[in-house]
């Protein structure tokens, strides 16, 4: 067996150490430069994937609306989208967009999920400081109904309805 040198230990242990910190990081869950571009993307705003929950469904409506998120309501509602109002009058997706509801706060209670398949329903009712079309919505509690669609991974607010304030006694 011959003898080694001192210096061809620390050499080989030198390059053994390299090639292992090599593979070490060859190996990690770290990721590539284009792939950490992709990694630190933020999710786009109104795109629900997976099963949300039904608070996240009955709220992302009035989230989008409160922050001014127009790209994002634009993805959230489905090309079939209609909103009925407790007035009587109906919007579909492109007319809603043109004048969006201004909503400033809300707070959802009496949660109420239904599904099949791909198609869920939320029943609930939503107390909002919002304006709509200039007028003042009365600040109490009001029942809604929203119906979603998932559309391959994502899922889209086909309809929803608002309806008129309880009468008060």
């Amino acid at each position: 067996m011959a003898a080694t040198s001192p210096r061809s230990s620390r050499s080989i242990a030198f390059v053994l150490s390299a090639i292992l910190l090599a593979l070490a990081f060859a190996s990690s869950p770290a990721v590539s430069g284009s792939d950490a571009k992709l990694a630190s993307t933020p999710a786009k705003s109104g795109v629900l994937k997976g099963w949300p929950t039904k608070q996240r469904l009955a709220t992302e409506f009035l989230r989008l609306l409160k922050n001014e998120d127009k790209p994002g309501l634009r993805r959230f509602l489905d090309p079939a989208f209609l909103l009925q109002r407790g007035d009587g009058s109906y919007l579909n997706k492109t007319e809603y967009l043109k004048d969006p509801a201004i909503v400033s706060a809300f707070q959802v209670r009496n949660i109420v999920a239904t599904h099949n398949e791909n198609v869920r329903v939320i029943r609930f009712e939503a107390k909002t400081d919002q304006i709509i079309d200039g007028n003042q919505v009365p600040g109490v509690f009001i029942p809604r109904l929203s119906t979603f669609k998932k559309t391959g991974k994502v899922w889209r607010l086909i309809s929803h309805a608002n309806f008129l304030p309880p009468p008060t006694s």
